[in-house]
């Protein structure tokens, strides 16, 4: 139980209790509670949508729960797809481009990705109809969290320390697998086949993302990638399911 309200409390900004202090070697065991950190953060999403919908236009609602994952994340995440976004793109040797990602200012290729990321988010969740809206807000960070952990696993860690160094050597494959087992238990419990799909889409975005990070940093991912992959995730799943709501709809209509 620490060692989820660690997780919880470094992945959000919510006013965990905890008994004693976090190491990071605490930090580094919760890998396998990131998809449950996802949950906690869907759940508090959907309180948010049920109380704003009584009172805002839909499309107003859609803005400000953007706003609020950020807040609830303190932007983490976001923070560090701008990261990757300013060292993975133009041309620079490896050592430099992981430079430019320690580097707190955020650059040209940050400020265009983060609008663009920001922008599609709001467009996929603008696009889901009610009657889906709890399975997206409880999908996008759940898969999310679970892809972060799937990009852990199935990549080397770039950097020679860090936290993320540490999540590789406490983060085991059975731990993925469990969680894997979990996650698609769930997705089928929100969308039945669909939900499936897209827990499978997820995991092969998380691969051709991660594969291509390796392809501009040699030695593997950083802390900043899996932020950034997580982000993806999360606008990848509000627009799949956002754009295919009427197949989602109809598949479970006639299949179930």
């Amino acid at each position: 139980m620490f060692t989820f309200l660690a997780a919880l409390q470094f992945m959000t900004t919510l006013p965990v209790p905890l008994k004693r202090v976090v190491e990071a070697d605490d930090l580094a065991r919760g890998g396998r509670y990131f998809p449950l950190v996802g949950l906690v953060i869907g759940l508090i999403l959907t309180i948010i949508y049920a109380l704003l919908i009584l009172f805002l236009p839909a499309s107003l609602v859609a803005l400000l729960l953007v706003l609020a994952l950020l807040a609830l994340t303190g932007a983490l995440h976001f923070d560090g797809f701008l990261d990757s976004c300013d060292g993975l793109f133009g041309y620079h040797p490896t050592a430099r481009r992981l430079e430019i990602m320690r580097d707190s200012r955020v650059g040209t290729f940050g400020v265009a990705g983060g609008f663009g990321l920001l922008a599609l988010k709001y467009a996929g969740l603008s696009l889901v109809p009610p009657f889906l809206m709890l399975p997206a807000l409880f999908l996008a960070p759940f898969l999310g969290r679970w892809a972060l952990l799937g990009a852990v696993m199935l990549f080397p860690y770039g950097r020679e320390s860090g936290l993320g160094l540490l999540y590789k050597r406490y983060t085991h494959r059975a731990d993925f697998i469990l969680a894997s087992v979990f996650v698609a238990g769930l997705s089928y419990a929100f969308l039945r086949l669909p939900g499936l799909l897209l827990a499978l889409s997820v995991l092969l975005l998380t691969w051709l993302v991660g594969r291509w990070i390796m392809t501009k940093l040699p030695a593997g991912l950083t802390g900043d990638n899996y932020g950034a992959i997580a982000e993806l995730t999360e606008m990848f799943v509000w627009l799949v399911i956002g754009a295919g709501a009427g197949w989602i709809t109809g598949f479970n209509f006639f299949n179930f």
